[in-house]
């Protein structure tokens, strides 16, 4: 007899079910409320989008025509080192130039300095100074030289009448002043800016080894196998492409460089044959003739080097691969530091990079700390190419005193 199924009993194969409800309405009319108001809100955000991106535009075009202060770059690539940031100056050493009756004299008087330099004592601010300030002449191009005299006007005279300055201003100024050297002292300044208050006298100029026969016969003319040093380095010292500047730098650096070349612990054949035939007394004498020398640059940036990495290198340095800024060891502006700095300012760019390649090297170990091979190594050729086009672009090292590379060199010996 066939078994009937149970009808109250479900299938083995039956899979419960849930029958779909329909949404109710009120759920439907809120969606659709919410979905209006996206929509809404999208129009009204792209539409801020739009005028925010218009004006972001407008202000990157805006910021795109707007230039940096020149005239404040150009005060801390070439002023600050000496005069400090805040022109407050270096105690007994640098004039300050806030509060500086000379700087209160207006654009024309600063444009005047920076094409001719000051060499002698100047009393500024109830303080005097017996510095020398080179001419930028050389660094600095007319329109470069009229910003600068502006900006510093401008900071620290509280802009006085005229402190606006052309490039066509330094233009003629510069043909007036080209064949009247540095200015002598706070006496001849005193002529130009009446409210100066009284300048010291010139010091009376003392005998200077370039008046020795002696010097200035192995200058000029050398003697047996010592050849002339004018030969190569020129009748002022000023040296060309791969020979070295002489004049300004420290007499007993100078000094030092003979000795080492005649000792054999730096090497060059030329000069390991002039300084085997000297006296300690001559390169004494000849160390002391060059560092009195005041002559304007004829170096250049010849090597294609980046220039504002080569300013960043001499400036400031770059700590990330350990190397201190130049001017930390070779003094404000690469003036030098004596008697052991020599100084780098309007050094020729193929010496000071082969320099560098040769500390880099190992071929140069001269260096009275050891310092120069690592500094050396651990720039690129490319870092070394550009420190050296900026510094041959710099004003030269001011010449001193012969008193005082006398008493320098007395004192090294």
């Amino acid at each position: 007899m066939a078994h009937k199924s149970d009808p109250k009993r479900p299938a083995e194969i039956y899979e419960p079910y849930e029958e779909q409800a329909g949404v109710p309405l009120p759920v439907i009319w809120i969606a659709i409320a919410l979905a209006f108001w996206g929509v809404l809100m999208l129009y009204d955000t792209g539409d801020s989008v739009r005028v925010s991106l218009n004006d972001r535009a407008e202000d990157s075009e805006a910021l795109a025509n707007v230039t940096p202060d020149e005239g404040a770059s150009l005060f801390e690539a070439n002023c600050a080192t000496c005069h400090q940031p805040d022109g407050e100056g270096l105690r007994d050493a640098v004039p300050p130039l806030a509060g500086s009756e000379v700087v209160a004299a207006g654009p024309g008087i600063i444009a005047r300095i920076l094409l001719r330099g000051i060499d002698g004592p100047l009393t500024v601010a109830d303080a005097t100074y017996d510095g020398h300030m080179p001419s930028f002449a050389s660094a600095l191009s007319d329109a470069e030289i009229a910003r600068l005299a502006s900006y510093v006007t401008t900071r620290w005279a509280n802009g006085p009448d005229g402190a606006a300055s052309s490039a066509d201003d330094v233009t003629d100024l510069r043909g007036e002043v080209a064949d009247l050297g540095s200015f002598a002292g706070g006496m001849e300044l005193a002529r130009l800016i009446p409210s100066l208050p009284p300048q010291p006298p010139m010091p009376a100029p003392s005998a200077a080894p370039r008046d020795d026969a002696d010097v200035l016969q192995l200058v000029f003319a050398g003697r047996d196998e010592v050849w002339s040093c004018a030969s190569c380095h020129g009748d002022l010292g000023q040296g060309d492409e791969t020979t070295p500047r002489l004049a300004g730098l420290p007499a007993a650096y100078i000094t030092k460089q003979l000795h080492d070349f005649r000792e054999g612990t730096r090497v060059n054949e030329s000069m390991h044959l002039v300084a085997s035939g000297l006296t300690k007394g001559e390169m004494t004498a000849l160390g002391t003739y060059f560092a009195t020398l005041r002559v304007p640059s004829n170096a250049g940036a010849v090597l294609s080097g980046d220039l504002a990495r080569g300013e960043e290198l001499a400036l400031q340095g770059d700590w990330s691969i350990g190397v201190p800024a130049c001017f930390t060891c070779h003094g404000a502006s690469g003036f030098g530091v004596a008697p052991g700095f020599p100084g780098l300012a309007a050094q020729h760019a193929p010496y000071t990079a082969a320099q560098l390649a040769n500390w880099a090297g190992g071929e140069r170990h001269n260096d009275p700390l050891g310092l120069m091979a690592e500094i050396s190594g651990a720039l690129s050729t490319q870092d070394r190419r550009a420190v050296a086009d900026y510094l041959a672009t710099r004003p030269p090292v001011p010449a001193v005193a012969a008193t005082m590379t006398r008493m320098e060199t007395d004192d090294d010996q």
